[in-house]
This record gives C-alpha cells, structure tokens and sequence, in this order.
C-alpha cells in the first residue's frame, strides 16, 4: 500500500524573478527554460459516469460533459494544434469564447498557450487562473487529464461554461467542454 502525506504547499514551483528570467538558457528563438513547463512526474485517469448514475447523488454541483473533440491539424506546428478542436466543439455546443467563464489551456510553452488563447479568440483573464503547467510543470500523458480535473473543481466551485484543451505531438489537438 502506498501512503501520500499531505502536502501543505505545492513542491514543485518556481520562483522566476525578472533577474532569473532573463539569465534563462534560450532553447530556440524566444523559447527559454523560463517559459518552458519543465516536464514533471505524474499519473491521472479519469472516472466519467452516466447521468443516470450521477442522478441518484446529489444534482448540486454537478458538472456535465457538453462535447469534446480530437482533430489532427498542421503536424509542424503542433502547439497550435488545440484550436480546430476548440473551433469544433465550440461550434457543435454553439457557444462563443466569449461565453466561457474558465478554460484550462495547456501550456507546455507560454507562446503555445498564447497563440491557442489568441487564435481561439478566449480572455485571457479566464485562462489557467489556479496557474497552469508552468507553474506545475507537464507531466505527458497525465496533463489533459489534470486539465480536465482542474476545470471540474474550478466549474463546482464557480459555475458557468469551461473549456479544457490540449495539444499532442504530430498535431493532434484534443478540446472538452464542460458546464455546471
């Protein structure tokens, strides 16, 4: 059996101070270990049940799958990847960026999550407000997964429309969309 403690603060962050930031190792062009999620060590699955299980608990905060989509997209700009899929499901749940009160946007590099918020056309403002992988650091293969989890938390607690997206090597882009 394994036992985790509980953490009383997140072991894994960084303190990047304007200093530091600018004495980054460039990784190419104006990619620099500062504005790179450092890759991070993890493990997620998610349980997804029915409505109709989920209507014998409690209906107070509960939080529905509205649609998702994986596309394939440019293979060689595979941090763009997420915005056909965010068009998609945007477009089959006929909602605006503009309608959604929380997005979770994976940000392996802070430019990849710039463009895919810009190019989505998403505020800024509602974009990985508990901080993203930046913060966190990317474990691959676990890190939709957390976004997906995140969201969840942040639409019980806050209710309204969110967006988790992710992109995947060789273009592939994946988008959910959530509601409570």
């Amino acid at each position: 059996m394994i036992v985790l403690e509980k953490l009383e603060r997140d072991t894994f962050t960084r303190n990047l101070t304007p200093q530091l930031c600018q004495r980054a190792r460039v990784l190419s062009g104006s990619v620099t270990t500062a504005n790179t999620a450092v890759a991070a060590d993890a493990a997620a699955f998610c349980v997804v049940v029915s409505e109709k299980i989920a209507a014998r608990a409690s209906r107070a905060g509960m939080v529905e799958i509205i649609a998702g989509a994986t596309r394939g997209s440019t293979p060689e700009q595979p941090g763009t990847a997420p915005l056909v899929a965010i068009r998609e499901v945007l477009s089959r749940c006929g909602v605006t960026p503009q309608a959604l009160s929380a997005a979770e946007v994976m940000e392996a590099y802070a430019v990849q999550a710039i463009a895919c918020v810009e190019g989505a056309g998403i505020d800024p403002e509602i974009v990985n407000t508990d901080g993203g992988a930046l913060a966190r650091g990317h474990p691959i293969g676990a890190s939709g997964a957390i976004n997906a989890v995140r969201l969840y938390h942040r639409l019980r607690a806050h209710p309204g429309t969110g967006l988790a997206t992710i992109a995947a090597a060789g273009g592939i882009g994946t988008a959910m969309i959530l509601r409570a």
